[in-house]
């Protein structure tokens, strides 16, 4: 049995299979920003608290690792960014 597999890393960006479509068309969709990865978890592109979860952690990875932040101390203000600005309200917000 083949089994889809929601999200993965690649070193082109977060790669989600789009379950809206599920089960007439199997379509992926590749994110190379954060804010596009926000988007797609509150458009409900993955479904499924643990994929919802592996989801925001590499959107804010993503975004840390593709910030021009260069000290360690800017990586980690990104990262609180980010987090805050982009992920931390998504449970409320999803669906709206």
């Amino acid at each position: 049995m083949n089994v889809a597999q929601p999200i993965e890393w690649t070193g082109k960006g977060v790669v989600m299979l789009d379950q809206r479509r599920l089960p007439g068309e199997v379509i992926r969709h590749t994110y190379t920003d954060y804010r596009e990865v926000a988007a797609a978890i509150k458009d409900m592109v993955i479904r499924g608290a643990p994929a919802i979860g592996v989801a925001a952690a590499m959107g804010v990875a993503l975004g840390v690792e593709r910030s021009s932040a260069r000290t360690l101390r800017r990586k980690r203000a990104r990262l609180i960014f980010i987090t805050e600005a982009h992920f931390y309200q998504l449970g409320s917000q999803r669906g709206k």
